[in-house]
């Protein structure tokens, strides 16, 4: 389970369709990592991590988006 209270998100970036995010958050001991989420139109209760996410920490918003997007393929279109 995640604990979302750890973590400021300084972005979340959605695909086109509204349907998957992924959040580059930064936690309360200055790490810096990213998490895929997604969200089904027929189920109310909101976002769904997929269990993607980064394997390492990062020193800066800009390196963990350039790791996301290596790694999750529609964040890279």
């Amino acid at each position: 389970m995640i604990d979302r209270s750890n973590r400021l998100v300084l972005a979340s970036l959605e695909d086109g369709t509204g349907l998957r995010c992924v959040d580059v958050y930064r936690t309360r001991d200055g790490a810096v990592l990213w998490d895929e989420w997604r969200r089904d139109p027929e189920d109310p209760s909101g976002w769904h991590a997929t269990g993607r996410r980064a394997a390492s920490t990062f020193d800066d918003e800009s390196t963990a988006r350039h790791a996301a997007a290596a790694t999750i393929e529609w964040l890279a279109d």
